[in-house]
């Protein structure tokens, strides 16, 4: 029997397409590739794997950060 392998995203530095959006919790392959041709967000390509450090995808979505409003 093989033992299953957990992975803390929150700890991993470099995570792959499936990773990046399970750690963010929205978006999806198309998302995230017009996401990158529209150049929001940063990413790793050596070779020909794509990879998203978790630290860029925190600022990304940290861009879209909005204040409380307060109508009074």
């Amino acid at each position: 029997m093989k033992a299953s392998t957990i992975c803390d995203l929150s700890t991993k530095k470099w995570l792959n397409l499936s990773e990046a959006i399970a750690y963010l919790g929205f978006g999806s392959k198309s998302t995230f590739q017009q996401w990158r041709e529209k150049g929001l967000l940063t990413y790793y390509k050596p070779g020909n794997t794509i990879l998203y450090k978790r630290t860029d995808l925190d600022r990304f979505v940290e861009k879209y950060r909005h204040e409380e409003f307060r109508n009074n």
